[in-house]
């Protein structure tokens, strides 16, 4: 198995009941008639063990006291795997082949109910077709939290691996997403843009404000403690002028190990693009190369 991007993700692997996930309180929030659109990438491991019937949910947007109301999982009927999206459990439904190697992209368009109407919507995307029509009527309070991991449903006997790549919200559809850029490399957040030696000859950021800052640092696995890499930065730019875009300067520069982008200040972006030819993972073949090569080292 291998992340979707960068140098982790999420993995939830299943122990009969028991129960894990990260919570978010502010940023999923949607008030009565809003519009709220998910989009994650997940990986169903080939040794995932659900029991004939068993439904368990990956994400969740729910009302006060912990109530869902949009929810997206995978199930297990008679001999089929099945992602599914509902208000609270398999009212869409698509068959799936459990793999290691093979992530699916989820999407979740979602109009929250008005009140009294029940009115609500989902609109429910994998790998950006539509999986049946649209789920109408739904009877939903006000959005104020989001769960992503092993929400609930598990059971006695569930087992295996299940990984999640990321996941963004917005008031907009978000659509498809390339797993492996080429050439350039479109930075929202904290990541490791490219895996693998590579030369960086260009780098643009840009802010809402004149705070924005993009550091690059050679390394293709960062954590915040550790000491197996340089905390000095390969590049380092800011921007003074809000929403201009500013460059970087003295480049190209070469990464021995990989590009850790790191970005701070006010909604701020960055595209960097690297030189080929290069040696970064462009594949999950390459990514499981790697790491194998990485293990052999310790």
């Amino acid at each position: 198995m291998a992340p979707w991007q960068g140098a982790h993700a999420l993995r939830l692997v299943l122990s009969g009941t028991a129960t894990g996930y990260i919570e978010e309180t502010a940023d999923f929030d949607t008030a009565l008639a809003g519009t709220i659109n998910i989009w994650f990438p997940v990986l169903l491991g080939a040794d995932l063990l659900l029991n004939d019937g068993d439904a368990v949910i990956l994400f969740a947007l729910q009302s006060a006291g912990a109530v869902n109301e949009v929810v997206v999982g995978v199930d297990r009927s008679g001999n089929d795997y099945r992602l599914f999206a509902g208000e609270t459990g398999a009212t869409r439904t698509l068959v799936i082949t459990r793999s290691d190697k093979t992530w699916h992209q989820v999407e979740l368009s979602c109009t929250i109910d008005a009140g009294a109407a029940n009115d609500g919507t989902i609109d429910f995307y994998v790998d950006g077709g539509q999986v049946g029509a649209q789920i109408t009527a739904l009877d939903q309070a006000a959005i104020s939290e989001a769960r992503l991991g092993a929400v609930s449903g598990t059971a006695a006997g569930d087992a295996g691996t299940v990984l999640i790549g990321g996941i963004i919200a917005d008031d907009l559809r978000i659509y498809p997403r390339e797993r492996f850029p080429v050439d350039t490399f479109w930075v929202t957040r904290d990541i490791t843009a490219f895996i693998g030696p590579c030369t960086i000859d260009s780098a643009i950021l840009t802010g809402t404000s004149n705070d924005a800052t993009l550091t690059i640092l050679d390394t293709d696995i960062y954590e915040a403690t550790g000491i197996a890499f340089s905390r000095e930065p390969v590049l380092y730019v800011r921007n003074t002028t809000p929403s201009q875009q500013e460059p970087g300067q003295n480049l190209p520069v070469t990464c021995k190990k990989g590009a850790y982008v790191q970005l701070t200040g006010t909604s701020p972006q960055a595209w960097v693009s690297r030189n080929a030819p290069s040696e970064v993972v462009l594949s999950a073949a390459r990514y499981v190369d790697r790491g194998r090569g990485r293990k052999a080292l310790i």
